[in-house]
C-alpha cells in the first residue's frame, strides 16, 4: 500500500513461448527465469499482494516454492500466442475477489527490473495522480518498440515504427487504475506517464541472446 493506494501484483507466465522454448523454466544462475520477477515483486514495499497465472504446472510448481500465491490455474484457452497480456490480466482480475486500486503487470522475461524500480514506479504514479503508467528506457540505437513520449506523457504507442525515436518500451512494468483497466482492457490513455529505466536493465528476454545478455549482467 502507498497513500492508502492498494496495489495488486500480478506476474504472468506460460510455459510454450515461440522464440527460447520454455524460456520462463530455462535456468539462469541456477534458478529459473520467472523466480526473478518473482524475487523482485516480494521485495517491493508497496505491493499488497502477488499473484501468478499461468496454465503449467511446472511454472505453478515453482512459484509455490519461492512463496508466490498461485490462487488459480490459467485456462489453456488463454495460453496461446495469439492472447495478449491484457486478456490474462483481465481473467486473474476477475479471479480475485478482493478489491484493488491498482494492478502492476510483471513479466518474467525482465529479470533485471528489481524491487526497487517496482515501487519508485508506484511512487510515480500515485503522486502524478495517472490512470496509467508503462517503464521504457532510452537508446541512441534503433530497438525494437519505440515508444512517442510528448510533455513527460506516453501520446500514442507506435509499434514497429519506421520514424527514429529514442525511448522504447522494455515491458518490465505496466501500471494501471483498476477501474480503467477493466472498463479498458488497456495500459495506456492519454495520462499514461513513463517509467524511465536503465538501458542495461531493461532487457527483454525473448531470444537466446539477450538471455546471455541478461545472465552476464546478473553475474555484475
Amino acid at each position: 500500500m502507498f497513500k492508502n493506494k492498494k496495489f495488486l501484483g500480478i506476474i504472468v507466465a506460460r510455459e510454450n513461448s515461440k522464440r527460447l522454448k520454455k524460456k520462463n523454466l530455462k535456468l539462469l544462475l541456477g534458478k529459473p527465469l520467472v523466480y526473478y520477477t518473482i524475487k523482485a515483486a516480494k521485495k517491493s514495499l508497496f505491493l499488497d499482494r502477488v499473484i501468478l497465472s499461468s496454465e503449467s504446472k511446472n511454472i505453478l510448481k515453482i512459484a509455490k516454492k519461492f512463496s508466490c500465491e498461485t490462487p488459480f490455474v490459467r485456462p489453456k484457452y488463454l495460453s496461446n500466442d495469439n492472447v495478449g497480456a491484457t486478456e490474462v490480466v483481465y481473467h486473474a482480475i476477475k479471479k480475485v475477489k478482493k478489491k484493488y486500486d491498482f494492478l502492476v503487470l510483471l513479466q518474467p522475461t525482465s529479470p533485471l527490473r528489481n524491487a526497487n524500480d517496482i515501487d519508485k514506479a508506484i511512487i510515480k504514479i500515485v503522486n502524478k495522480k495517472a490512470l496509467c503508467l508503462i517503464s521504457v528506457y532510452r537508446s541512441k540505437i534503433p530497438q525494437k518498440f519505440p515508444i512517442n513520449i510528448n510533455k513527460k506523457l506516453i501520446s500514442k504507442v507506435r509499434i514497429n515504427s519506421k520514424k527514429n525515436n529514442n525511448y522504447y518500451l522494455n515491458g518490465a512494468i505496466y501500471i494501471a487504475n483498476i477501474n480503467y483497466f477493466i472498463k479498458k482492457k488497456s495500459f495506456y490513455s492519454k495520462k499514461s506517464i513513463p517509467f524511465f529505466m536503465l538501458k542495461k536493465r531493461s532487457i527483454d528476454v525473448d531470444n537466446i541472446k539477450e538471455f546471455n545478455q541478461a545472465k552476464k549482467y546478473l553475474k555484475k
